[in-house]
């Protein structure tokens, strides 16, 4: 009898161990797996978030690019509290609350290959805020408190203000904010409007015949979030 209570014992003990590691193991994220996304609108106005507000181009390329800033992702319901994405540390404002001073994170990569910069990230800045004629920025407005974007050298961007306000990060951490290559904007301040050119790991392949977009993991670049090795946006047919 007390034998067959210590072996019941036993049992229930390493029961409640296997429990206890298998909640552990579900806790852990697993890396890989496909993320299917549908989205129900037939197409897309443009590829360019610079230009649209339409959820569609949100929802579509935003996995394929990088923010110079970004609410924090573990604390999205803050209005404070903001963190780098392509950047290296969040500056102190200095000059009396006018200067924003940002290092950009070496070693990030286009998909391409190509390395990104600094000035990479001030000609979509000026992009966004300083559009050149013909080019539509539906943000432009958000940023009436900034005067001068410049990047003194690769891996400075320097935001000169008018005035010191509050109202600069939050702006500034726009989820539409995406940074573009700036020779693809010297070359065709359009480009963005009809391409991709990405730096998430998610590269983008579209399937013709059918309206899908498919990202799949590629290596060296920014760690992709979530962990994924494949995305796929199905656009639903009306």
């Amino acid at each position: 009898m007390k034998m067959a209570t210590k072996l019941a014992a036993l049992l229930v003990a390493a029961f409640g161990v296997g429990m206890i590691r298998g909640a552990v193991a579900e806790d852990v994220p697993k890396r890989g797996g496909t993320l299917t996304y549908l989205i129900p609108t037939d197409s897309l106005p443009s590829f360019d978030g610079h230009r649209e507000r339409t959820f569609a181009t949100a929802h579509t390329a935003t996995p394929f690019y990088s923010l110079l800033i970004e609410v924090n992702p573990e604390n999205l319901s803050s209005t404070t509290d903001f963190v780098c994405d392509l950047c290296t540390a969040m500056p102190q404002p200095t000059d009396n609350g006018t200067t924003y001073t940002f290092k950009i994170r070496p070693g990030v990569k286009f998909h391409d290959g190509a390395t990104l910069t600094a000035a990479d990230v001030a000609a979509s800045w000026n992009k966004i805020v300083f559009p050149p004629p013909g080019v539509i920025s539906t943000r432009q407005s958000n940023y009436s408190m900034i005067d001068k974007i410049e990047a003194p050298d690769s891996e400075t961007v320097v935001f000169h203000l008018k005035f010191p306000t509050t109202a600069f990060l939050p702006a500034l951490a726009d989820p539409m904010g995406w940074i573009y290559e700036k020779a693809k904007l010297d070359q065709d301040p359009h480009w963005y409007e009809k391409k991709h050119r990405r730096h998430r790991p998610l590269q983008v392949r579209r399937l013709r015949g059918r309206p899908v977009h498919q990202g799949r993991a590629q290596p060296g670049l920014l760690p992709p979030r979530p962990p994924l090795s494949r995305r796929l946006h199905r656009h639903l047919r009306r």
